[in-house]
């Protein structure tokens, strides 16, 4: 399997919007958003550093001046360092910075073996060799009192450490589950949650 950079090939469209950090050859470091024209936007000054040669639908190709080019980590997303940690669902993050879904685990083969996604479709056998960490969804759980939407954008209410399902009808609230624990597994099962946000009428 390929260790490339995980810029090679892709257009600079497709390597839009993404958080980098670029090491120059002097040393100096940079992080920032990527646009659809090879630039970086620094939203401190709003300065805009070029970063590739290309733009637009033309190949993504870092000047000469630049090192290294990195993805990273979002913070909606757990760091996993150890390899024996990571499970199916998780994202492999090769040495190379390319990213990989994680289908399985094979621990058969004395280090993990995983299974890994390409593009959605193609399954590919990848081993321990590459492996840099792995990265795992944050789930977050109702922790403040108020009405919290879960991953299907069903309405829940939190109160006391407890969440209760509820209808939300023309004229009033049906309460049609029991209370739960706000951190019990029926609720990691739903997860993640997010407040619902007022709005004036």
């Amino acid at each position: 399997m390929s260790e490339k950079p995980f810029w090679e090939g892709k257009t600079c469209e497709e390597m839009a919007n993404l958080h980098v950090k670029v090491t120059f050859v002097a040393g100096a470091v940079l992080t920032g958003i990527t646009d659809r024209s090879g630039h970086i936007r620094r939203s401190r000054n709003g300065s805009i550093v070029p970063i590739s040669a290309n733009r637009g639908a033309e190949r993504f190709v870092p000047y000469r001046d630049i090192e290294s080019i990195e993805l990273l980590d979002d913070p909606k997303y757990k760091r996993i360092d150890n390899i024996e940690d990571v499970h199916a669902g998780d994202i492999f993050v090769a040495k190379s910075g390319n990213r990989y879904d994680i289908r399985c685990v094979d621990p058969r083969r004395g280090r993990p073996v995983f299974a890994v996604s390409i593009e959605g479709e193609v399954r590919e056998w990848i081993g321990s060799k590459s492996f840099a960490y792995a990265l795992r969804l944050k789930l977050r759980l109702p922790d403040e009192p108020g009405l919290w939407l879960d991953k299907d954008d069903n309405t829940w209410m939190f109160k006391g450490g407890s969440i209760q399902r509820i209808r939300i009808g023309t004229e009033k609230w049906n309460f049609d589950r029991p209370w739960i624990s706000a951190d019990g597994a029926q609720a990691w099962h739903v997860a993640p949650f997010r407040p619902v946000k007022a709005v004036e009428a």
